[in-house]
């Protein structure tokens, strides 16, 4: 599930935000911390349940995740492991093509991945038979709703909103992209920004990633748990 949106930082970096939209009922996540995958120190959020994320950055690449591909899907469990495990898999490779090449897809549920990084941002569609890649391009803005949880008119009216938007910040602050996500909408809950259906399931975190001199800094807000955190991820060197 969720709502995602991208912001070109001029030629410096981006700003990366996630909305993550799921059911109360699941376990509360647990704040950002550092892991250290392969030869990158990875921070996210965790899910308690699944092990995994929705979204996680290392100091210079940001990947995140929403709910199917390109239309609602039925779910047929069982499946190999929960989508959130795709992330840490995701910095294991050296690259998002050879992650693209060589993962394992079979037998995961359909998701959308969104791979950002200095001058590239790649779009990777997996709908449970086949893997779709779409280069985007990175000096654009962009969102995405998951299509799990939005029709596609609602996702068209969501793209509005964002255009409308943007023409009032071409140039906007993280501050500004985080009242965006909380919100906009035309007074319908249920499909706003920040949403919630009948308190059962609706908008628990929000999470912007900004990369810039070659670092980056996470904004961490958990609705459920009263929780802000900023934390800073630099490059990690290995030592002798």
């Amino acid at each position: 599930m969720c709502t995602a949106t991208y912001f070109p930082l001029s030629t410096t970096g981006f700003i990366l935000t996630h909305s993550r939209d799921e059911k109360v009922i699941r376990p509360a996540a647990l704040a950002p911390k550092a892991f250290r995958i392969g030869d990158s120190d990875v921070t996210f959020p965790q899910d308690p349940q699944g092990q995994g994320t929705w979204i996680a950055t290392s100091a210079d690449t940001t990947v995140c995740l929403l709910n199917g591909a390109f239309t609602a899907h039925l779910p047929k469990p069982p499946y190999k492991h929960s989508r959130g495990l795709v992330i840490p898999h995701f910095f294991t490779y050296p690259s998002v093509d050879e992650f693209a090449e060589a993962y394992d897809f079979c037998s995961i549920e359909p998701f959308t991945l969104l791979v950002a990084e200095r001058g590239r941002l790649v779009e990777l569609r997996w709908n449970g038979k086949r893997l779709f890649t779409h280069e985007k391009d990175p000096e654009r803005p962009h969102i995405w709703s998951s299509v799990t949880l939005y029709t596609h008119d609602v996702i068209e009216k969501r793209e509005d909103w964002f255009r409308d938007w943007q023409q009032q910040h071409p140039a906007p602050s993280v501050e500004a992209i985080r009242w965006f996500h909380q919100h906009a909408g035309d007074g319908d809950r249920e499909n706003s920004i920040r949403m919630n259906r009948q308190d059962a399931l609706l908008t628990l975190s929000l999470t912007s990633i900004i990369h810039h001199d070659g670092q980056a800094d996470l904004f961490y807000e958990d609705f459920t748990q009263d929780l802000f955190t900023h934390q800073t991820i630099r490059p990690s060197y290995a030592t002798a």
